[in-house]
C-alpha cells in the first residue's frame, strides 16, 4: 500500500506527462507577428532582441546549387503559455 505523499507524487507526474504529451501533440507554430498579438507582454523589439530564448525555429532547405533558403522565424504557442503560466519567463541575459 503507497503512503499519500507517494501517490500524490505519482499522480503529479502522471499529470505532468499527460500534460506536456497532449501540448506535444497539439502544438501550433505561430509567427511573430501573430505571437505579439495573443501574447500582449511580447513586442516586437523583444522578439529580435530576445526571441531566441522562446525555442524558435525556421524551416531551412538547400537548393540543388547549394544555396540556403530559410522561412521567418516560428514560435511554439503552447510551450510558450506554459511558460508565461509557471511564471517562468525569466532569462538570464548577458549582454
Amino acid at each position: 500500500m503507497l503512503d499519500t505523499k507517494t501517490k500524490m507524487e505519482i499522480l503529479s507526474a502522471v499529470r505532468a506527462a499527460v500534460r506536456q504529451t497532449l501540448e506535444d501533440a497539439e502544438e501550433q507554430w505561430i509567427t511573430g507577428e501573430e505571437l505579439c498579438r495573443q501574447f500582449q507582454c511580447f513586442t516586437p523589439s523583444w522578439l529580435k532582441r530576445y526571441g531566441e530564448n522562446l525555442n524558435r525555429t525556421q524551416a531551412v532547405t538547400i537548393d540543388k546549387y547549394g544555396n540556403e533558403h530559410t522561412t521567418g522565424w516560428v514560435y511554439p504557442k503552447h510551450r510558450i503559455q506554459r511558460l508565461i503560466q509557471d511564471n517562468k519567463l525569466v532569462f538570464q541575459i548577458e549582454e
